[in-house]
């Protein structure tokens, strides 16, 4: 038997937006390639990348309540016969060195 103890569990329901997959960065659109620029001696141009606005971050499905869910495991407390309370555990005799 499997003791399910997540309280919670995603919706299994709950569908991805097709239009959530949209890049952290985009090219910045008012960026213009510098006059000076050469493709010969500085390569390619590229844009600088700013944050997009529509980027809602990594998806997730809802959660909902786990139908399942049996609460927190709680070990069984089990009878040791072999315990007894000993009142002077923490008492020594005198100790004559240290170290």
């Amino acid at each position: 038997e499997t003791w399910d103890d997540n309280p919670f569990i995603d919706d299994p329901e709950d569908k991805k937006p097709e239009d959530w997959d949209q890049p952290e960065t985009i090219p910045d659109p008012e960026a213009k390639k510098p006059d000076d620029w050469d493709d010969d001696m500085d390569g390619e141009w590229e844009p600088p990348m700013i944050e997009n606005p529509d980027f809602k971050g990594e998806w997730r499905p809802k959660q909902i309540d786990n139908p399942n869910y049996q609460g927190e495991w709680e070990a069984p407390m089990i009878a040791n016969p072999n315990y007894f309370e000993d009142d002077k555990l923490y008492l020594q005799k005198d100790i004559k060195y240290v170290g």
